[in-house]
């Protein structure tokens, strides 16, 4: 019986620095399957190629010693549209039956193809498998461990990263799936360059495909400054809105509205004239859209503008020195949309202006409380149960 063969791809470009650490945490799992590694480079113009080619030379000429059946090294450097347009091509190519892809500064784990393809034997069924990881700083330091939870199709869909929270529920650097997946559901969406891995696995999710997590660490995902996940907090946002559009519909989007406005503000020092430019954008990536899908999307940004800036009110009102600006972003709110005043979103402000700061405080703190709560069980819950004694 022949071995299993996973294949992974590496999306690179101007890495260099870190290239051949991701090459050796690949080439270096030690089991009994074979790997089938294909570097897709963008065409770097750094040291990327030559360290491409030393391990090109090192495994084809069988100077490298093994720790597994069999590996074969394919590149190409080339030019190209983007990570999502890299890694297509690179799975187009592939011979395994398992594949993964890994970015050209990120990392495996050591065993993590040996307990991956293990689950995958073990249970058919299985159409993704991904695990927990690291993440690390430039130096290879860990920073923090990235706890990955089950999958919930509900909660994947609707709570990404649009709130600066590291939250989603799954770690690419620890996912795998097989390569029958993309026969039933396609490639990955060249549309969207920041979070094309999340609408893979919402998409997988919603078609009835299994995602199922293990408690095992895979992947370490490095955190680099100026690399396109650092480079500003809101690089994210756009393709994320396209997912909750996707995947809950246009009548969902006042809620996902409200946040992208607040946090692009919150940015910019709270300025809401700030906002144009993304909101610009973002209709522009749907302007193909019906125009009926559209009038629904503008109604929505229009209710979800004015609860941000109830929230900035909310945000700005415990500082004497903003309270004319929390006031006339409040005034604003309800001028737009005076419905909004009944909102639970304002009950605090509303509360606070009739009857003082006491009671509205203290809403404030139940609201809170209430919050956390919830996000804790959804959420976080497995890091604190990994903080709670034995």
């Amino acid at each position: 019986m022949n071995p299993p063969t996973i294949s992974i791809i590496t999306p690179s470009f101007n890495q260099g620095q870190y290239l051949e650490e991701t090459i050796r945490s690949v080439i270096e799992q030690e089991g009994d399957f074979c790997i089938d590694y294909l570097i897709m480079d963008g065409g770097s113009t750094d040291n990327s190629v030559e360290i491409i080619r030393k391990y090109d030379d090192l495994i084809n000429r069988k100077k490298l010693p093994l720790n597994c059946r069999g590996i074969s090294l394919r590149w190409i450097s080339e030019k190209d549209d983007g990570q999502a347009d890299a890694i297509n091509k690179g799975i187009q190519q592939t011979r395994g039956e398992i594949l993964s892809y890994i970015n050209s500064d990120d990392l495996y784990f050591p065993g993590a193809f040996g307990q991956v393809i293990k689950q995958f034997q073990s249970h058919p069924e299985y159409d993704f498998v991904y695990g927990d990881g690291d993440v690390i700083d430039e130096k290879g330091m860990l920073l923090w461990e990235w706890l990955s939870r089950p999958y919930d199709h509900a909660i994947i869909k609707s709570y990404h990263s649009l709130w600066n929270d590291f939250a989603n529920y799954i770690m690419q650097q620890a996912t795998f799936w097989r390569s029958s997946v993309h026969n039933k559901i396609g490639m990955f969406d060249k549309s969207l360059h920041y979070s094309m891995d999340l609408e893979f696995w919402v998409r997988g999710g919603a078609a009835g495909l299994s995602l199922i997590h293990i408690p095992v660490k895979l992947g370490k995902f490095r955190m680099i400054a100026g690399t396109k996940s650092l480079s500003t907090p809101t690089v994210f946002w756009i393709d994320n809105m396209e997912i909750f559009r996707r995947y809950n519909g246009a009548s969902s989007m006042a809620k996902y509205f409200t946040y992208f406005y607040f946090n692009h503000a919150m940015n910019n020092g709270f300025d809401f004239n700030q906002v144009k430019n993304p909101e610009a954008k973002l209709f522009d990536r749907w302007r193909n859209l019906s125009s009926r899908e559209i009038c629904i999307l503008r109604k929505k940004a229009s209710i979800g503008i004015s609860r941000a800036m109830i929230l900035a009110s909310i945000h700005l009102s415990g500082s004497v020195s903003q309270k004319q600006k929390a006031d006339h972003f409040f005034l604003d709110a309800i001028r737009r949309h005076p419905i909004q005043l009944f909102h639970p979103v304002a009950w605090g402000l509303v509360l606070r202006k009739v009857f003082g700061d006491k009671v509205g405080l203290q809403w404030q703190r139940i609201k809170q409380r209430l919050v956390n709560f919830y996000r804790n069980r959804r959420y976080l819950y497995r890091y604190l149960q990994k903080e709670r004694p034995h």
